[in-house]
C-alpha cells in the first residue's frame, strides 16, 4: 500500500510494530489494528491523537478507493469501446505487454484508427455501384456495420466465437432460418468448454452480469469471502462522566453484544429441451438488429449465460426477501423451492422482533397502536419516525422499508394534504419526493418483493449486508446431455442480514445498554396465507422455523414432538395433506394438548397455542381445506349494474330483471336465481336485454349468461334444471 497524504505516518507505524504494512480490513475501507497495537498507539501519542491518526488513515483509504473506482470506469468504458470497434488480432496485440496510462493512450489510438478505417471504408461503399455485399462484410446492429473473419464471428479470434463445430454462430453469420439441433450430443461438449472459456476470458461480466438483473437496493452494504457465517461485535457503553467530588465512585460500565449472518448453499438445476434452446437461439439471433449491445452479448455463450442469470436473480431477489429456510432431507427428490432455499430480510424481522425480540415495535400511540390506512399513512410514518430516539433519528443514511402498495399511497395522500406537485399526466396532486415530507435523512426503499403485508420498518440502509462467498461462483455453470435434455446446473451461496439488531436489557442493566438499530410497526410481518414446507427425517419430530407449516406429501411418521422457534403466546397452524400415502398422526401427548389424534392426510388444520412451558394446546381443526370466498355480487333489486362484478347472485323475491346498467362492449355477466323456495327470478327481452325466450331461474343452481354486443346484453349461454 503506497500512502500519499500520510506517508511519513505510515514509515514511523511500521517501524514501531515492526511490519510492512499498515493492517487493512477485508474490503480494504479501514485500518484493522489490533486492541495490543491499539493501546500502544494511545500510550505513545496520546488517545486523542491516535484516533486521530486512524481516522485520518481511514479517510485516505476510503479516497484511494473511491479514485480506484472512477478510474476503473474509466477502463471499463474503453474496453466497451475497444471490444464493439471489432479490432484485428494484429491490433489487440498492440496492447500487450503494456499497463497504466500507456495501456489507456494505445486503446484510445487505436479507436480513433478504427473509426478513421471505418470512414474511408464507409465513403468507399458510398461510391461503388451497386451489387453483392463482399461475404465478409455483413450488415446488423442497426446502422453499423459487422464485420466477420473466415473463422469467428465479429472477428474476435475468442474460440466461443469460432464457426467450426459451432452451427448457431454459422447460422448468425449466414441469417440461416433453419434452427440448431441441441438434440446432437456433439454440440454440449462444445457449449461447456465454451462456458468455461467465455468465463475466464471476461470475469468482469460475471460481475455485471448479477449486478444487471439483481434489483436489490445500491444503499445495502456487501460482504464476500463468507464460508458459511459471519459475526461482528459491538461494544455499548453506559455513563461515565459524573460531577466532581472526593473518593473514588466507578460509574462507567460496558457491556459486548454480537450479530451472526450465515451464507446459504444453493444449486441452480436447469433442463432444457431441444426446442427451448433453440428459443434462446432465435431471440439471440434477433437481437443482432439491435442497438447498443454490449459486445460480449453479441456471442450466443455470452446471451445464454445472461439467460441463465435472469432467471436465477427473479428467484435469488425474492429469496432475499421472502425466504424462510427450510432444509430438504438427503434423498428427498422433489425439487426445493426458491424462496425456501435461505432466510430473507422480512424472516429477519419477523425473528428478532418476535422470536428473539432484540428490539422493540412501536405498538402504542394515537397511530402506532393500529394499522396503517389510506387516509393516515403520512401521519403514521411521521409517528414512526417520532417514535425514534432522537440522537439516532438526526443521523443520515435512514431507510423506510414497505411495499409498493403503501409507498403509491403515501405519493397519492400527501399530494392531497400538502398540494405540493400536480402530475399532468394523470390529473391529480401527488408527493413525488424520495423521502417522507421534511426528512430528507430518511430514505424511501420500496421492496418489489414485499407485498400482501401492512409491515414497515426503519433501519440504516448499510446495515443490511448482503453476503456471499464469491460473486464469480454463481456463474461457474457445467453443462450436460441425457437424451433429449439439456443440463445446466453451478452451486453458490448466498445471504442477507442485518450488521447490528439491538440489545435487549438482563436484569440489573442500565437504560443506556438498551440500543437497537431497527425500529418498526406490529403489523403481521408475512400474510396469513404463507406456509413453510416441513420434511420427514424419520425422528417423528416437527421442525419449526416458522409457526405456519404444510406437511409434505412423503411424510410417513407420527409427529411426537416439536422444536424450533417457539416462543409462549405464539399461534402454531399445521396443515396437513390429502396425497399422503398412509395415515399419519399428530398424537395426542404430553407435548400436544389435542382433543384427540389429528389426522396429516388432509387438506384440513389444525391450529395450536403455544403455552408458558411451550408445550402446545388445540385451539380447533378442520378437516378440509377452506372454501374458496364466495366473490359473487349478491342483489335483491330488479336492476343490475355490470360494473359491480361478473357473477350476480338474486337473494329477493319473485320478480323480473327490468334492466341491466353500465358495462363495455364484450363484457360477459352470468345472473344465478336464489337459494330460498317459490322464489323465482325472471330474465325476458325488454330494455337493453335481448333474450332467446324467457328465462325462469328458480333456483341457485339456475343461471343465464348474458354478452354486452353493441349496447344490448344478448343470452349466450343459460343453464336451467
Amino acid at each position: 500500500m503506497k500512502w500519499k497524504a500520510l506517508a511519513k505516518t505510515a514509515a514511523a507505524i511500521k517501524k514501531m510494530f515492526n511490519i510492512e504494512e499498515i493492517p487493512i480490513n477485508a474490503e480494504g475501507t479501514e485500518t484493522d489494528f489490533t486492541p495490543e497495537q491499539k493501546e500502544k498507539l494511545e500510550a505513545a501519542i496520546g488517545v486523542e491523537n491516535a484516533a486521530k491518526m486512524i481516522k485520518g488513515f481511514s479517510q485516505e483509504l476510503r479516497n484511494m478507493t473511491q479514485n480506484d473506482q472512477s478510474l476503473k470506469a474509466v477502463k471499463d468504458e474503453i474496453d466497451a469501446l475497444v471490444l464493439e470497434a471489432n479490432l484485428t488480432e494484429e491490433q489487440m496485440q498492440n496492447f500487450e505487454g503494456k499497463n497504466g496510462n500507456e495501456e489507456l493512450s494505445a486503446k484510445i489510438q487505436a479507436i480513433k484508427d478504427k473509426q478513421k478505417e471505418q470512414g474511408q471504408l464507409i465513403n468507399k461503399l458510398l461510391q461503388d455501384p451497386e451489387g453483392d455485399v463482399p461475404t465478409a462484410i455483413i450488415q446488423g446492429l442497426g446502422n453499423k456495420t459487422m464485420k466477420h473473419s473466415d473463422s469467428h464471428l465479429f472477428a474476435t479470434g475468442k474460440s466461443y466465437d469460432a464457426f467450426e463445430k459451432r452451427p448457431w454462430n454459422a447460422r448468425f453469420r449466414d441469417g440461416n432460418v433453419k434452427a440448431t439441433d441441441f438434440n446432437n450430443e456433439s454440440n454440449i461438449p462444445t457449449l461447456q468448454d465454451d462456458l468455461k472459456h467465455f468465463v475466464t476470458e471476461n470475469p468482469s461480466v460475471i460481475n455485471s452480469l448479477f449486478s444487471d438483473f439483481e434489483g436489490l437496493p445500491e444503499e445495502w452494504s456487501r460482504r464476500t469471502g463468507v464460508l458459511d457465517r459471519v459475526e461482528d461485535g459491538f461494544v455499548i457503553a453506559g455513563e461515565v462522566v459524573q460531577g466532581r467530588k472526593k473518593g473514588w465512585s466507578p460509574k462507567g460500565r460496558f457491556k459486548f453484544s454480537t450479530e451472526q449472518g450465515r451464507v446459504y448453499r444453493k444449486k441452480i438445476d436447469i433442463t432444457f429441451d431441444g426446442y427451448e434452446l433453440q428459443e434462446i437461439e432465435n431471440t439471440w439471433l434477433r437481437i443482432k438488429n439491435s442497438d447498443g449491445s454490449h459486445p460480449w452479448k453479441m456471442s450466443f455463450i455470452g446471451f445464454l449465460l445472461s439467460e441463465l442469470v435472469k432467471r436465477q436473480k427473479v428467484d435469488d431477489r425474492n429469496a432475499q426477501i421472502n425466504g424462510i429456510f427450510v432444509e430438504t432431507p438427503e434423498g428427498h427428490d422433489m425439487p426445493g423451492a426458491a424462496v425456501n432455499s435461505q432466510n430473507g430480510l422480512l424472516y429477519l424481522w419477523w425473528f428478532y422482533r418476535d422470536v428473539a425480540k432484540k428490539y422493540r415495535p412501536f405498538t402504542s400511540g394515537e397511530l402506532l397502536g393500529g394499522l396503517p390506512t389510506n387516509s393516515n399513512i403520512v401521519d403514521y410514518i411521521e409517528e414512526m419516525i417520532n417514535n425514534i430516539p432522537e440522537d439516532y433519528r438526526k443521523m443520515k443514511g435512514l431507510e423506510i422499508q414497505l411495499s409498493d402498495k403503501w409507498m403509491r399511497i403515501y405519493r397519492k395522500r400527501a399530494g392531497e394534504i400538502y398540494n405540493l406537485q400536480y402530475n399532468t399526466d394523470q390529473g391529480k396532486k401527488e408527493y413525488d419526493l424520495p423521502h417522507p415530507i421534511d426528512r430528507p435523512n430518511f430514505k424511501f426503499q420500496v421492496l418489489k418483493d414485499m407485498t400482501n403485508t401492512d409491515f414497515i420498518g426503519i433501519t440504516f440502509s448499510e446495515n443490511v449486508q448482503i453476503l456471499d462467498f464469491d460473486a464469480s461462483e454463481k456463474g461457474k455453470f457445467t453443462i450436460t446431455h441425457e437424451k433429449r435434455d439439456t443440463h445446466i446446473f453451478a452451486d453458490y451461496r448466498q445471504g442477507i442480514r442485518f450488521i447490528y439488531v439491538g440489545n435487549k436489557l438482563a436484569t440489573g442493566e442500565p437504560e443506556h445498554f438498551e440500543v437497537q438499530y431497527l425500529w418498526s410497526n406490529n403489523a403481521p410481518i408475512f400474510n396469513k396465507e404463507i406456509t413453510v414446507p416441513a420434511f420427514d427425517d424419520r425422528t417423528a419430530l416437527l421442525k419449526m422455523s416458522y409457526p405456519s407449516i404444510e406437511i409434505d406429501e412423503k411424510w410417513v411418521t407420527d409427529i411426537v414432538d416439536i422444536e424450533g422457534n417457539l416462543v409462549p403466546g405464539q399461534i402454531v397452524r399445521i396443515k396437513g395433506n390429502a396425497a399422503m400415502a398412509g395415515v399419519k398422526n399428530l398424537k395426542n401427548n404430553a407435548k400436544f394438548d389435542l382433543a384427540s389424534d389429528y389426522p396429516l392426510n388432509t387438506d384440513g388444520t389444525i391450529t395450536l397455542y403455544v403455552k408458558e412451558d411451550k408445550t402446545l394446546k388445540e385451539i380447533s381443526r378442520t378437516n378440509e381445506a377452506p372454501t374458496a370466498a364466495d366473490t359473487a355480487i349478491k342483489f335483491d333489486t330488479t336492476s343490475i349494474d355490470a360494473n359491480e362484478g361478473i357473477e350476480f347472485k338474486y337473494t329477493g323475491t319473485t320478480a323480473t330483471v327490468e334492466d341491466i346498467l353500465n358495462g363495455i362492449e364484450g363484457k360477459t355477466i352470468s345472473i344465478y336465481g336464489s337459494d330460498t323456495a317459490n322464489v323465482t327470478l325472471t330474465l325476458t327481452t325488454a330494455g337493453n336485454i335481448n333474450m332467446a325466450s324467457d328465462a325462469a331461474l328458480a333456483s341457485s343452481n339456475d343461471y343465464v349468461q348474458l354478452t354486452l354486443i353493441d349496447g344490448s346484453w344478448i343470452e349466450t349461454k343459460r343453464v336451467i334444471a
